[in-house]
């Protein structure tokens, strides 16, 4: 691929610029909120996630990184392992050289039809050759050190933008990639400064009829330093689910123990299934029937229950 036998796949970064982010509580907010950058304690700072496509394994694998079911100030690596509603069914085309992607389009009409993907608006997307692996192996490792500290500045942290930038720079691209990726973006890596420093740039206007998000007013103290507050339980939600959320999104978690196993089902606060599965094997599971509470990290891959002062980690079958 492009003359380098170490490019495997392909990176495409994509962008929601018109996306608002509720402020990370850092020492620049206050400064912000003085220049009028800051809008009733929200940035328009956009969305950012990458799709990694490997032209042997011929699959599309969808990767952002945001403050979804994790702690207050922390965000985690999201795809479709680990949240079902990610999971991305077009199934890449490549030309017979394997230097580009024929079905980019189809792609990003998927993406844009799909909510969880948490984009709002105009999709912004372009795309270089990678090596599949290392870039794939990035993003694994960093779903696996989840929850990590949020926002653009922390040392060891991550965002959606940094994210995106890091995963690409572990695919090794080509050098001018490598340079523009690392330097020649803003204070930090933005969603668009990534998309425009890669090839290939394509544009699909929204499509889903969904209101956006726009911040009328200014959220209260408690709202600003927490996670989001359990909402009223839909009736389809069983009586026994318990809440987990970060400050982007949350789920009911319902449990069932049968024999050393866990029946895990995950529910949207609209009552909406969003993953169902068996979870294990865990010994002495029974005593576990009374006085657990879900914690983090818990997501449709991994569930952690807590017990006293012991945590409990199952695993999907």
């Amino acid at each position: 691929m492009n003359g380098n036998k170490q490019h495997t796949g392909f990176a495409v970064a994509l962008a929601w610029p018109e996306t608002y982010c509720k402020q990370p509580g850092s020492w620049y907010d206050p400064i912000t909120v003085f220049l009028g950058i800051s809008e009733n304690n929200y940035y328009k700072v956009g969305h950012a996630a990458v799709v990694l496509a490997g032209v042997k394994n011929r699959k599309f694998h969808y990767f952002d990184f945001g403050r979804y079911h994790a702690p207050f100030g922390h965000g985690r690596v999201r795809s479709g392992e680990t949240d079902d509603d990610l999971r991305v069914y077009s199934i890449p085309e490549f030309t017979e050289d394997n230097k580009s992607i024929l079905n980019l389009n189809e792609l990003l009409t998927e993406l844009q039809n799909n909510p969880s993907c948490h984009g709002e608006g105009t999709l912004f997307a372009s795309y270089i050759p990678v090596n599949f692996q290392t870039a794939f192996s990035k993003a694994k490792q960093m779903q696996v050190q989840s929850p990590i500290p949020y926002g653009p500045f922390i040392y060891k942290g991550s965002n959606c933008s940094r994210f995106v930038n890091t995963i690409v720079r572990a695919g090794n691209p080509h050098l001018k990639y490598q340079l523009k990726l690392r330097f020649k973006v803003p204070l930090t890596p933005t969603p668009i400064s990534n998309v425009n420093t890669l090839e290939n740039k394509t544009v699909m206007p929204k499509l889903l009829r969904t209101e956006p998000l726009i911040p009328l007013k200014k959220l209260e103290s408690r709202i600003l330093k927490s996670t989001l507050q359990a909402p009223e339980k839909h009736s389809k939600i069983p009586h026994n689910a318990q809440w987990l959320s970060g400050e982007g999104a949350g789920s009911w978690f319902a449990f069932e123990a049968k024999d050393e196993l866990l029946l895990v089902n995950r529910f949207a606060p609209d009552g909406t299934l969003e993953c169902s599965g068996t979870f294990g094997k865990e010994k002495n599971l029974n005593h576990l029937y009374d006085g657990f509470t879900i914690t983090y990290p818990s997501n449709c891959k991994q569930v952690t229950l807590r017990h006293n002062t012991k945590k409990y980690i199952f695993r999907r079958l």
